[in-house]
């Protein structure tokens, strides 16, 4: 019996380093036209799309870009997968392709973007291997043969799927892959092409979803996913959980004036001696068996697990964990270590200060259509009001796809003014007659207030209109 999928090999440099980007046949001699200059064939063959896109033909890049030359990535600073991709919007699969693509970017590159030296930490065609060898400064060009490695994670490692460069088109000369503003760009199309080939193996042949439990931010990251889904039983602990993981929006401190006037008040001896003061007590650490020896004692007497504390290791930070704790790691990013450790005392030494981590944990959120043969008839009404919220946001309830989550909201988006202070003839009041009824008056709950803040290509987004066949 064959298998419905290769079992891709697991990256190796030396065989990237080996590897023959030419890769094809000699091509045969016609009469009067030369001989044909080798291509190279995937031997998987061609990539299945899902059945919302209906593929025509399929041409290479040298066929369909008749006027432009063909590069991997023409602008390495930003890029639009919106625009020219509106046709294939129809898919899912493609939705939610370009949406983590996007995702991944901003978690990555909005900070160093932003700053006096603007970065690229990640980039999306780095991914991407062809007439290169596997090297840190490496460039990526065109292969006229249609070769491409490409380095995605996939069942517990970094993998190496091949593909080339052969691109589905429909019956209206639509390329049906994502695509930048600058057609000649081949990174979207072949990123795309490897992720699909991992996404067609999470797809059963009934499968009716054209998005199953593959996740396209762990083909490029190697991150882990945690799927949460909302019961509405559990919606305060969801809320709990985000505020934890998730930077909250707070309002600007006013600082008060008593504050100010004693800091201007401060002469500049007085601070360098506070200063002096600060460095000494940070100098004065106790050395490793001072700490041994207080570690031990205090384990003497540790309490049993009645809570769970939270601590983040950053790759510049020394953690001192006391003796006789158990310790759980929970999950992995890139340099932060998520641990579950006894409630005892933990002292954290910080050798340097440490700079800005990555992101701990990254959270989006994203809805599930309701399909009548898989879902209770009883839902409807609560997913009828699910997505009428959504619609006052600008999102679509069958259009899914999923949303960065980057703040959360517990306060109004604007200070309250200050009340005015109250005359003196306000302080003196007559006393509340008391008005005895029959019943007791309920009291009035203010309903806390939760937001997010989301991040999405689609938000506001315009769909077409359904077109309903007359037969």
């Amino acid at each position: 019996e064959k298998w419905r999928f290769p079992i891709w090999p697991e990256w190796n440099d030396a065989d990237i380093n080996a590897e023959k980007w030419d890769g094809g046949k000699a091509g045969k001699e016609k009469p009067g036209k030369g001989q044909v200059s080798p291509a190279f064939d995937d031997p998987e063959g061609k990539i299945k799309l899902p059945a919302s896109l209906k593929v025509h033909s399929w041409k290479r890049p040298q066929e369909f870009l008749t006027k432009e030359v063909p590069v991997i990535v023409q602008n390495e600073t930003s890029f639009d997968l919106v625009s020219a991709n509106k046709h294939i919007f129809c898919c899912e699969l493609m939705r939610w392709i370009v949406s983590e693509i996007y995702a991944v970017w901003r978690i990555y590159n909005e900070n160093s973007l932003n700053s006096e030296t603007p970065t690229l930490v990640w980039k999306p065609w780095e991914h991407i291997y062809g007439l290169c060898k596997s090297a840190k400064e490496r460039i990526t060009v065109y292969n006229k043969f249609g070769k491409y490695a490409l380095k995605l994670y996939w069942m517990g490692c970094w993998r190496k799927i091949i593909v080339d460069d052969t691109m589905p088109f429909s019956e209206e000369e639509n390329l049906l892959l994502p695509a930048t503003t600058s057609q000649n760009e081949l990174w979207p199309m072949l990123l795309s092409k490897a992720i699909i080939k991992l996404a067609n193996t999470s797809i059963y042949a009934t499968g009716k979803r054209e998005m199953e439990e593959f996740t396209v931010l762990q083909t490029l990251t190697g991150w882990i996913p945690e799927v949460i889904p909302l019961q509405p039983e559990y919606l305060d602990k969801v809320w709990g959980f985000l505020k934890e993981i998730v930077p909250e929006f707070t309002l600007p401190e006013k600082a008060s004036e008593l504050e100010i006037t004693q800091d201007d008040t401060k002469t500049e001896e007085t601070r360098d001696s506070e200063l002096k003061s600060e460095l000494s007590s940070v100098s004065k650490l106790p050395d490793s068996t001072e700490r041994a020896e207080t570690a031990s004692n205090i384990s003497k007497g540790l309490p049993s697990l009645n809570k769970i504390n939270i601590i983040s290791v950053l790759n510049k930070n020394i953690l001192h964990i006391l003796p006789n704790t158990t310790l759980w790691v929970c999950c992995f990013t890139k340099h932060v270590a998520m641990m579950y450790i006894q409630k005892a005392h933990v002292d954290v030494f910080c050798v340097e200060s440490p700079a800005p981590p990555e992101p701990e944990m990254v959270t989006y959120a994203g809805c599930i259509p309701l399909h009548l043969f898989e879902e209770d008839i009883f839902l409807l009404t609560r997913m009828a009001d699910s997505s009428e919220k959504m619609r006052q946001y600008g999102l679509s309830h069958i259009h899914s796809h999923p949303v960065l989550i980057t703040r959360t909201r517990s306060c109004p988006l604007v200070a309250p003014p200050e009340p005015p202070p109250l005359p003196p003839w306000k302080l003196f009041r007559t006393k509340k007659e008391i008005v005895v009824t029959c019943e007791p008056p309920e009291p009035v709950v203010e309903k806390p207030e939760k937001f997010l803040e989301i991040a999405s290509l689609f938000f506001k987004y315009k769909l077409d209109i359904i077109k309903i066949p007359t037969d």
